[in-house]
């Protein structure tokens, strides 16, 4: 019976430390579309000087057409980038906005509670972890006339911001080289950037928001976009694997275990009592 408690504990206290998908509803896009995602559009009327821009910069008005889509392996990269790996993981990648020359914009974004299954065995810290790349066209435009990108991981409960990334097109030091030829020599592209969110434990239990927005021009005649795709409490790594076996809770596992020592003990019972 002891032996038999001790390996009923054992698998528990492993399938404790196994990592978890849990933040964000099909955070790998793995459904195919954007379920679990808000989608949302408006028109980039330039950003509000002075810089270094900001969130607080972005200036849009009502409209725009909602222009994303989820890629998977047969997709044709629009402007020619050579963003590898396509999807980044699993099957699929969302893409949010596209090349439509104007100043449309995309936005995709979602809330959802973080709990202690994002929390990382091998640091005991809590993670959002997600990868992405972007697109975007360079006009020489002013810089609050260019195109632009912008992604951000809030807390929303406490009204506090994780991570924030912001980028228009020909930004001085920033990560953007040329698309080679023959692809169009006026776009810059960023390939695949890994974000590493740790999320303070004073935040368990808070809601968390994720927010990725792309901008054409304000003067309407060139394109920006962006990729998304691998969120998880674990790094998954360019064209890893997205799929993992759901962990239980503490508290579900604790009545597996129960149930499990109940029947244990009942099936000794029942031998002692039949010898």
């Amino acid at each position: 019976m002891i032996r038999f408690v001790r390996t009923v504990l054992c698998g528990t206290l492993l399938a404790a430390s196994l990592p978890a998908m849990a933040i964000f509803t099909n955070g790998g896009f793995e459904s195919g579309d954007f379920t679990g995602w808000t989608q949302g559009t408006g028109y980039n009327n330039g950003l509000t000087l002075p810089q270094p821009f900001t969130g607080a910069s972005i200036n849009l008005s009502a409209g725009g057409i909602f222009t994303g889509a989820v890629v998977n392996s047969s997709y044709t990269e629009l402007s020619g980038a050579p963003i590898t790996p396509m999807p980044f993981a699993g099957t699929y990648s969302a893409r949010v906005g596209d090349t439509t020359p104007n100043n449309n914009t995309n936005f995709i974004s979602q809330q959802d509670v973080i709990t202690a299954a994002d929390r990382d065995s091998g640091d005991n810290k809590l993670h959002v972890r997600f990868s992405y790349a972007v697109v975007l066209e360079d006009p020489g435009h002013d810089p609050e006339e260019q195109p632009f990108f912008y992604l951000r991981v809030r807390n929303i409960t406490k009204g506090t911001d994780l991570y924030e990334d912001f980028s228009f097109a020909g930004q001085t030091g920033m990560q953007f080289q040329p698309i080679p030829s023959p692809g169009n020599p006026r776009a810059l592209y960023l390939n695949w950037k890994p974000a590493d969110v740790v999320v303070p434990d004073a935040d368990l239990g808070d809601t968390i928001e994720v927010y990725l927005l792309t901008a054409g021009c304000s003067w309407g005649g060139h394109y920006g976009y962006a990729y998304l795709d691998g969120f998880g409490s674990r790094v998954i790594p360019p064209g890893g694997d997205t799929a993992v076996t759901p962990v239980p809770t503490l508290s579900e596992m604790s009545f597996m275990a129960l149930g499990l020592l109940l029947a244990g003990a009942g099936a000794v019972s029942l031998r002692r009592r039949r010898s």
